[in-house]
């Protein structure tokens, strides 16, 4: 190797040399976090209590409980249950690995209590719970050990009630859940499931309710009540409901587990629900109930005038009023057979957000048509909704043609089907193959404020009968004294169309968009065409309501059948 070269290693290795020294000494110098272990995911446990869990003859107004590691309380007001109540909370605070519980109330004689705390004891590290705690001791010489247990349901919807209170009475005074707390009392978990511990041999009335102001009594007009027509009484075997499964895996008698659904009471007053401005010009009202025989006074417009242009949606629940005289504010009485159910006081003027618009330009007539992606359904006819009812309009301007290599005119059936002039049907005998354009030229349709409509071309094809599927259901029951409402539900579980059976075991929903569906079936016991809510006082249950445990997947040009037995 040339001598020039070795200087020239050498010299590199007098800088490098030094420089590794010093970044090896820097390395060992750093301070790395370490790795640790697993997280930590057990929850912390009780080691001991004042007084112990199942013991008797606790005079104190103290509890202590102590756990293996530092606790705090998450949320303890939403968990917290005491049966039997007490007339005051007590004072709950946690002192290190304690929780000190301080009564503020003097406890019943002879009498088992038990505090149920569900998920709000946690450790102070990672937030573990310790799920559904609870902690029983006695005021008197025997502890009570007997359980109850069983599920809460919306009557209508058929999904579990969640935090719904399940009380038990030994009074068996029809209103006693208005007047007075129960003997015990536990909470629903997430699906419905109930469990009731350290109960005393006997038989109970059993409620449940979706308590809206936390006072164990029902008081309110919103909160949803339920009940056992018949009395309960406690067993041996406890159930930890926890699981799914527990109640059908229990070797129990169907007798022991209580099934309780919830209903809202009935108001027989007539009440408006909401009042709105849903647009410039109109208003919707909505009522709890159908008005049979409506009347309405503007009572700051002369009467004279007309006040507005009106329209009911199908059940008559909701008034839809286009004002023709209208005030800054409106002053609107109601009546149903004469009678005045409310009156109503409400801005006319609508807030707008954003840049403030040209009110000098003209606004086009806006519409809307049943046309879905430029496809008509299956030997439908089209359907054009305008905005504001017509004051003029031309039917004759409108061209449909059928597009092909020679466009075509055809004439279809034009008509109005309601007395406002909104809603147009253009009906003609579609042909799958064929494509449409319906021309409405610019004024063809004026509404009730001069407001007119641009030219307009509707491009649109029927969609072909392949394109749909079939789904049938065959009911089978044993109690055909009463019609059932059958209703065919969406996948979210809004209807989607309704059939009510007397006799007849078929229904057939005919031609369906692919996509799931689902069944419930309302025993219509009255005959009424609709569900009835069951009344607290009179002892009335809910209607029945089924709701099939299927989802059913309905597919083009695919027929499906299903049977049911109620």
């Amino acid at each position: 190797m040339p001598s020039g070269s070795k200087r020239y290693i050498r010299q590199i290795l007098k800088f490098l040399v030094p420089a590794g020294l010093v970044l090896f000494a820097v390395a060992c110098a750093t301070i790395v976090s370490p790795t640790g272990g697993p997280k930590d995911i057990t929850p912390p446990k009780m080691l001991s209590s004042q007084p112990r869990i199942f013991s008797t003859n606790f005079k104190g107004n103290k509890i202590v409980l102590n756990f293996d590691e530092y606790v705090v309380l998450k949320t303890p007001e939403k968990y917290l249950l005491i049966s039997p109540p007490l007339g005051k909370l007590p004072d709950i605070k946690v002192k290190g690995h304690s929780v000190v519980i301080k009564l503020a109330d003097s406890l019943r004689s002879n009498t088992t209590y038990n505090f149920y705390l569900g998920d709000a004891i946690v450790d102070i590290a990672e937030n573990n719970p310790i799920t559904n705690f609870n902690f029983a001791f006695s005021t008197g010489p025997d502890i009570d050990s007997l359980s109850l247990s069983g599920n809460v349901t919306d009557a209508l919807t058929r999904k579990p009630a969640k935090d719904a209170l399940v009380m038990l009475y030994t009074d068996f005074t029809d209103s006693i859940p208005m007047k007075q707390i129960p003997v015990y009392v536990s909470r629903t978990t997430e699906k419905g499931n109930f469990h009731l511990n350290n109960l005393a041999w006997g038989k109970y009335r059993a409620v449940a309710l979706l308590d809206g102001n936390s006072d164990y009594m029902y008081n309110l007009p919103t909160e949803m009540i339920g009940f056992c027509s018949d009395t309960v009484q406690p067993y041996y075997n406890a159930i930890d409901l926890s699981d799914t499964n527990a109640v059908k895996q229990a070797d129990l008698g169907k007798q022991l587990l209580v099934a309780i659904n919830l209903f809202p009471e009935p108001d027989s007053i007539q009440r408006i629900q909401k009042s709105v401005m849903a647009s410039k010009n109109r208003l919707s009202v909505a009522f709890r109930y159908s008005m049979s025989s409506p009347g309405f006074r503007a009572l700051n417009v002369p009467d004279s005038l007309p006040w507005a242009v009106q329209e009911w949606n199908r059940t008559n629940d909701t008034l839809n009023a286009w004002l023709l005289n209208k005030p800054d504010t409106l002053k609107l009485e109601v009546s149903n057979k004469g009678i005045v159910v409310d009156t109503i006081r409400i801005s006319t003027t609508m807030k707008v957000s954003g840049k403030p618009k040209n009110t000098a330009a003209a606004i086009p007539l806006r519409f809307s048509s049943s046309l879905n992606g430029g496809n008509l359904e299956y030997n439908r006819p089209l359907l054009l909704s305008f905005a504001n009812p017509l004051k003029e309009y031309s039917l004759n301007a409108l061209s449909l043609s059928r597009m092909s290599k020679d466009t075509s005119i055809i004439v279809p059936i034009i008509k109005f089907t309601d007395s406002i002039h909104r809603h147009l049907l253009v009906s003609y005998k579609w042909n799958s193959t064929d494509k449409y354009n319906l021309y409405i030229p610019k004024n063809a349709f004026t509404d009730i404020y001069r407001d007119t409509c641009d030219s307009t071309h509707l491009f649109f094809q029927m969609k072909p009968i392949d394109e749909y599927g079939n789904f049938a259901v065959t009911i089978n029951r044993t109690d055909k004294s009463y019609p059932v409402i059958i209703q065919l539900l969406s996948e979210k579980g809004l209807v989607v169309d309704q059939r009510i059976i007397n006799s007849e075991k078929r229904v057939d929903f005919g031609l369906l968009a692919p996509a799931k569906y689902g069944l419930k079936a309302i025993m219509d016991t009255n005959g009424n065409g609709r569900w009835d809510t069951g009344q607290f006082i009179k002892k009335l249950q809910p209607e029945r309501v089924l709701v099939h445990p299927k989802i059913f997947e309905v597919r083009t040009n695919w027929e499906l059948e299903e049977t049911w037995d109620l």
